[in-house]
């Protein structure tokens, strides 16, 4: 070997991430600076606008002496808008380590102290920044966990020594408040009367809504609750639930411990509550926990089991001629563009965000969108697949529950809050299609359905011989087509084989929307061995809200909403979201129609369209194929095919011919 060469070993040296070792590898600096004399009002605005774990009090702005700390929960000490209480009052000695130690030492102290950071100083004693349990986290991010599952080191529910608490959503506030103010608890999970997780409620929720005290000082209404200008009204005990924060993210035992790491690294939130799979809460997994997993393994009694991988799947788009399956289809429908386009779209503006887009989709059932400018002229289109390729490649957070609020950018984010991103939320500009394929009104739907697969895309824009848009023939308007005078055709001879229109429970969401655009499909069945158990498709992921980590590469939060008995409040509904990768089992629902391969296709396509996809099963049970809407439109190309590109059919023929 050459000494210009180097060793494998070399090279992921060098394109390998660092391991921090030290605590000058996580050193971090409060971008505010407080003093004794700095207002407990002042700070909670600070940790407001910026969530730190640990705060450095100086001794006066132009010193670097630290005085002492005060944590986020020192915040809440604050009784009135009007007090003028000062942070001098409430400082807490502070817990000094070396740059120069290392992470597990720090980790060790932290843990033992139960303290969410610490002041670092060089080896002289002066100032250098603080280390907080957030970047911690981070750091133990890029090493391997000696506990591999939550199982092994998650607190049970009924364990009294523990830094998490439950209580129910209708307890008051005022009986929980001591404990959390005090940092007994880092949190506490919030149950509804069903026994499963409403939410949780943190340290953060509390500065986030102000609401923990009462406007001390301000003047009464006089006669009954009436309030007039200049008169504040009375308020009543707040309850847990108008607090909590709502769609928390749960783990299961089978979780992975480093993805519940990576979500309390991206949100600032130490616990997670832990469900059974009926969706009761059987305890939670605190930082504590996690740093447990990652320094000393397994908790005493307990043994790791078996963590969901996920896997990801290889596709490859195939040509046009071999999706549609070159066989001569010579039935003609009779029918062409102008008969079956759609003249009413309902439209975007260019610069509406994907938020705006969503609520168009939603409310108009429309499965295509035109853009506008300000002028009203239509640049371009957008469909429903377009919209989810986008989110899925762009990896952006989709939108947040919580009302009257958008995505936007954000350099510091309080902890807890749903959406992190790196970019600013897309526009309709972003997302839309400029370059589409074109027909006049005459052409036949065999063409149109020739043009669209050949594209790649879900619609054909029709144009008239100025070149004006008059309308647009989507996928749906063809089924129709096909439906009133298609040929009668078995479900088995248009299916999609079941290998190319499948995907496992533990596929990745990413990796399955990728397959479905590369086979074209409207979605897949998603089987375990040889077990259906969902169908998922572009048009139900387009319309659910999914919530990603600032990272983007992994999705932490993803909402489900569904209902266990009668709904009796919001409470009774489940709404969290999970831990880690987003998976098919995730983003599945149930399959509500099935077909037999020998079943005629025009009599299903009413099932199509409500289902999506439909699966498709033999005489002895087995599932044999898929039926997609694009498998419909494929069969009105061949005719296309047949009549207009006949050399084509023939070296297909010839090709079938050599392979037999």
């Amino acid at each position: 070997m050459s000494q210009s060469q180097i060793t494998r070993k070399e090279v992921e040296k060098l394109v390998e991430k660092p391991v921090p070792q030290y605590v000058r590898d996580v050193v971090e600096h409060p971008p505010f600076r407080v003093t004794p004399n700095t207002t407990l009002e002042t700070l909670a605005a600070y940790l407001r606008k910026f969530p730190v774990d640990v705060v450095p009090v100086f001794r006066s702005v132009f010193s670097e002496e630290v005085a002492g700390v005060v944590y986020p929960h020192t915040a809440l000490l604050l009784k009135s808008k009007k007090s003028d209480d000062k942070v001098g009052e409430f400082v807490n000695p502070p817990i000094f380590v070396k740059e120069s130690w290392k992470i597990e030492n720090v980790l060790e102290i932290l843990t033992s102290e139960a303290k969410w950071g610490a002041v670092v100083v060089d080896e002289e004693g002066k100032y250098v920044g603080v280390v907080t349990l957030r970047g911690l986290l981070s750091a133990l991010l890029l090493r391997e966990p000696k506990a591999k599952s939550v199982a092994a080191v998650y607190t049970p529910a009924e364990e009294k020594k523990s830094r998490a608490g439950f209580v129910k959503a209708i307890e008051k506030v005022s009986r929980i408040f001591k404990k959390l103010t005090g940092g007994e608890v880092d949190g506490y999970v919030v149950l509804n009367r069903e026994g499963g997780v409403a939410g949780i409620l943190t340290v953060w929720d509390l500065v986030k809504s102000r609401r923990w005290y009462k406007g001390a000082g301000a003047p009464r209404a006089i006669f009954g609750t009436r309030v007039t200008r200049g008169e504040s009204k009375s308020s009543g005990v707040a309850r847990v639930w108008r607090l909590m924060f709502r769609g928390a993210a749960v783990a299961t035992p089978d979780t992975p411990i480093e993805e519940v790491a990576r979500f309390m690294a991206t949100t600032g939130l130490y616990i997670a509550p832990v469900v059974n799979r009926e969706g009761k809460a059987i305890g939670v997994v605190t930082a504590w926990d996690v740093i447990h997993a990652y320094l000393y393994g397994p908790k005493e009694g307990r043994e790791d089991v078996e963590v969901k991988r996920v896997a990801e799947v290889q596709v490859a788009k195939p040509h046009v001629e071999e999706a549609i399956r070159l066989r001569p289809s010579k039935h003609v429908t009779g029918l062409r563009a102008r008969d079956v386009m759609l003249t009413d779209v309902p439209v975007v503006n260019l610069r509406d965000p994907l938020s705006r887009i969503r609520k168009v989709f939603l409310r108009t059932g429309a499965s295509i969108l035109a853009v506008v400018d300000d002028e009203g002229k239509v640049t371009g289109f957008i469909t429903r697949r377009d919209f989810l390729t986008y989110i899925a490649e762009k990896s952006l957070g989709y939108w947040k529950r919580q009302r009257g609020k958008m995505l936007i950018l954000k350099e510091q984010v309080m902890p807890g809050e749903r959406a992190k991103l790196l970019v600013e939320e897309g526009t309709a500009g972003d997302v839309m299609k400029t370059e589409y394929p074109t027909a006049p009104p005459d052409a036949t739907v065999e063409e149109i359905a020739y043009k669209m697969l050949a594209a790649g895309t879900d619609y054909v824009v029709i144009v008239d011989e100025k070149g004006t848009s008059v309308g647009v023939v989507t996928k749906n308007e063809l089924l129709k087509a096909f439906k009133e005078r298609g040929r009668d055709v078995k479900v088995g001879e248009l299916m999609a084989p079941a290998e190319v229109a499948t995907a496992d429970l533990f596929h990745s969401l990413h990796s399955v929307i990728r397959k479905i655009n590369a086979y074209e499909l409207d979605g897949v069945v998603v089987k375990e061995g040889a077990e259906v158990k969902g169908v998922m498709t572009v048009d139900d992921l387009t319309l659910r809200p999914v919530e990603e980590s600032l990272r983007g590469e992994k999705l932490v939060f993803f909402t489900k909403t569904g209902v266990r008995r009668a709904v009796r409040t919001g409470l009774s509904r489940l709404r969290y979201s999970k831990i880690g990768i987003i998976t098919a089992i995730d983003v599945m629902r149930p399959v509500d129609h099935a077909v037999s391969a020998d079943a005629n296709a025009k009599e299903v396509i009413d099932k199509l369209f409500e289902q999506g996809v439909l699966p498709v099963y033999n005489e002895k049970g087995e599932l044999v194929g898929v039926l997609n809407k694009m498998d419909v439109v494929k069969e009105l190309a061949r005719v296309y095919v047949t009549y207009a590109m006949p050399e084509k059919v023939k070296e297909a023929e010839k090709a079938e011919a050599r392979a037999r």
